[in-house]
């Protein structure tokens, strides 16, 4: 059972996520109130998909445009209840409205459809409460306009001034009316109904205008309030009703240098009278700033702003949480478009420090660290120009020294070589060029000599090796060989060369070097590697037999010793009489087999030594030496063997090859007291050897002793026999049959001797 919960436990887990990792994209759909393509749209659909995005959503996306300013309100809730049917039909998650018009008419629509999926507003300036009271699954962000805060923003950037704005009997403008002439009672600000006697003729012409002028107001601010008879900030209001066109166009030319346009709302009235202003215009939406040249700012939420918190909105939603807040205002910022500014010659300093200015260049924002950036790299320029000129000045003092160097040693080494046996000489990859007193000893005309002629003056045992050398040149910077050579006709003597390569160029190198007559130092070394061979020798024999004394003295010292106590002493018991008996045969067999290693080292080092060769299978050799050896090494000792099922067959003299591993078998019985001894062997196919092994658990053998070993009279433990000729003798006998010696080991962990020789 308890298999069987897991097992289904497991299926569960593998099935929820491979239903996690196939789960389907978010389906959300976009209405916009306006139509397809109107400015910033574009916008607008990439900043909402950025935003989707932040919030890690894996979505779809459909896109509707309402066109709202086309279409009547009833003809708008029959179009955007069709959307509703179209987003039904493709199975959408969430739908997402922008801006009043859209917002107002989907609810309006009555579709079942919108009371039963998720929806989200942004931008919204006047929600509609009775409706939104009847769609629960209805959330949104809104941008109440500001009114007020505006035209203050507007005073402080203009001075006082006359503002315009269109509003007619809709019930949007009837809202907007209502709500800016709240927030204006009891201020600063006048309100005041356009009326069409204000544009008769005679009140034109009490106005007088400079012909000199002819620039629209606001180059500073300060220019307003020298022209403007204002003392107080009046606002307008223009019935979009029942102005005439002649009229807007006298309100928004010169003539009045005082006056602008504030937008409340966005429609195609209002846009296109925003740009007949000479001033340029505020705003209390978002709706077209940042792609009006005319817009120059205004108190509202950014579409930055409002899409960001639209896509956290609607990331909620699809959680499956409500917000706390169903309708939350959206954060307000004072807003100043650069462009604008720029194109109205607006200084920056106009600006107060807390308005948010928008697309302002990092050489604007930044212009204090953009000066002093510009400072530093002047100053990096003309400090590089001066260090370069120092650096110019330095290494043209240089460059003369170095001259008069060169030429010092020029003249030192013609004196060096003069007179001696020295000679200059050079190669160019193809000849050789020797100086002129070169020339004169080998009695050439021409200083220059091809390669082939240079090596006819070579012995012809050292010519191969000049030829590889010379092709070697290039790979090495420096280098000297010696040759033996024959140039001035009176026999080969040594000469050394010397080089140095200048210039490597794969095909026109430039080495230069010396020649040097070497053959008194050759004669000087030959008798003085003489003189220490005789050396060697003298002291090797006096080391012989220093060594032969003392080796031959111990065992007959005992040998007389105890032979002298057997036949004097009387009251020597048959067990003492034993042990002393066994002691002078030991000692006699040291001294038989000191007496024997001399002998065999003898017929060694004369050449005598015979060698009977034969060829055997290694794997049968070995056998019957570790089977001659079994009876011999004892408990507590182990003696394993170690043979792989291969045979190779060597070709060796049996009774020397048996002679060394007997050695080693024996060393290793001597110095080891517990463990094991182990004789064995292996085959290295690649390189065509066997290797037979005897290994020891006994003390080791420190690292720098390792070579020592193999000298003659060499022993690490002076108490224990022997005469240390053993392994000496083992190390000429293998490399007479073509083979080598090799030894690891390590302190207080046991040696290995190995053999490597041949196999046919």
């Amino acid at each position: 059972m308890k298999h069987k919960a897991i097992l289904i436990s497991m299926i569960a887990l593998f099935m929820g996520c491979s239903l996690h990792a196939h789960s389907p994209k978010h389906k959300i759909a976009l209405i916009h109130s306006y139509q397809k393509g109107y400015s910033g749209a574009e916008e607008i659909n990439e900043l909402f998909a950025k935003e989707l995005e932040r919030n890690h959503i894996d979505f779809q996306l459909q896109i509707f445009y309402l066109d709202c300013e086309r279409y009547d309100n009833k003809e708008e809730e029959k179009r955007i209840s069709l959307f509703a049917d179209s987003i039904r039909q493709w199975g959408g998650d969430l739908i997402a409205v922008l801006d009043d018009q859209a917002t107002y008419s989907l609810m309006a629509c009555r579709n079942p459809y919108v009371s039963q999926i998720p929806v989200v507003f942004s931008g919204v300036n006047y929600p509609n409460q009775g409706l939104l009271k009847q769609y629960p699954n209805v959330t949104g962000y809104i941008d109440k306009p500001d009114y007020y805060t505006t035209c203050q923003m507007i005073e402080r950037i203009m001075g006082k001034v006359r503002i315009h704005i269109l509003n007619g009997r809709t019930v949007l403008d009837k809202l907007i009316w209502k709500d800016l002439s709240e927030q204006c009672k009891g201020t600063d600000i006048n309100l005041h109904q356009w009326d069409k006697k204000e544009a008769l003729p005679q009140n034109i012409d009490n106005i007088s205008i400079s012909d000199k002028d002819d620039t629209p107001y606001i180059s500073l601010p300060a220019k307003l309030n020298e022209y403007s008879k204002l003392d107080s900030t009046t606002l307008v209001r223009l019935s979009s009703d029942s102005v005439a066109t002649r009229d807007l166009m006298w309100l928004s030319s010169g003539v009045f240098k005082y006056s602008l346009f504030l937008y409340t709302k966005r429609d195609y009235t209002t846009l296109r009278i925003g740009s007949l202003f000479y001033n340029p215009g505020f705003s209390t939406i978002n709706e077209g700033f940042g792609t009006k040249d005319y817009m120059l700012g205004g108190y509202f939420a950014p579409i930055e702003t409002q899409i960001k918190d639209m896509a956290d909105g609607i990331k909620e939603r699809l959680d499956g949480k409500m917000p706390a807040e169903p309708i939350k205002q959206i954060a307000k910022v004072h807003l100043v478009n650069w462009k604008v500014m720029k194109k109205y010659r607006i200084p920056l300093k106009s600006i107060p420090e807390e308005y948010t200015i928008m697309y302002l260049p990092l050489r604007e924002r930044y212009e204090v660290l953009f000066t002093l950036i510009e400072i530093l790299l002047v100053l990096s320029i003309l400090t590089g120009i001066a260090y370069l000129f120092f650096i110019y000045i330095r290494e043209k003092g240089r460059k003369k020294d170095a001259l008069k160097k060169l030429r010092f040693e020029h003249e030192s080494l013609s004196l060096a070589i003069e007179g001696s046996s020295t000679y200059a000489w050079s190669f160019n990859g193809k000849t050789v060029t020797f100086d002129q007193q070169f020339c004169e000893l080998i009695k050439y005309s021409r200083p220059e000599m091809n390669l082939e002629d240079v090596i006819n003056y070579v012995h012809p045992d050292e010519q191969e090796r000049f030829r590889n050398n010379i092709l070697a040149m290039l790979n090495r910077r420096r280098r000297f060989a010696q040759y033996r050579c024959n140039f001035d006709g009176n026999g080969y003597q040594w000469w050394e060369f010397r080089y140095s390569v200048i210039h490597n160029y794969e095909k026109n190198p430039i080495i230069t070097g010396l020649m040097l007559n070497v053959q008194d130092v050759k004669d000087k070394e030959e008798e003085l590697i003489n003189a220490r061979k005789l050396a060697e020798k003298a002291e090797l024999k006096q080391s012989f037999l220093t060594n032969m004394s003392h080796e031959i003295r111990t065992p007959l010292n005992a040998i007389v010793g105890f032979s002298n106590l057997l036949t004097t002493e009387k009251e020597i018991s048959e067990e003492e009489k034993q042990e002393f008996a066994s002691i002078i045969d030991n000692n006699t067999k040291l001294l038989l087999k000191l007496v024997n290693d001399v002998l065999e080292l003898s017929r060694i080092e004369s050449g005598n030594m015979s060698f009977n060769y034969e060829e055997c299978s290694a794997h049968q050799f070995i056998e019957t030496v570790y089977q001659t050896h079994q009876v011999l090494i004892l408990p507590p000792l182990e003696f394993l063997k170690d043979f792989p099922n291969e045979d190779v067959m060597i070709r060796i003299d049996r009774m020397r090859l048996t002679q060394v591993i007997t050695n080693f078998l024996g060393n290793a019985k001597k110095f080891t007291h517990k463990g094991h001894i182990k004789l064995g062997y292996f085959c290295n196919k690649e390189k065509k050897e066997v290797h037979i092994f005897v290994e020891d658990t006994g003390p080791g053998i420190p690292k720098e002793e390792l070579q020592m070993i193999f000298e003659r009279f060499y022993k690490r433990n002076e108490f224990v026999q022997g005469v240390g000729l053993g392994l000496s003798i083992s190390k000429i006998i293998i490399e007479k049959m073509d083979g080598h010696i090799e030894v690891q080991s390590e302190i207080n962990k046991g040696s290995r001797f190995t053999v490597v020789l041949p196999y046919i």
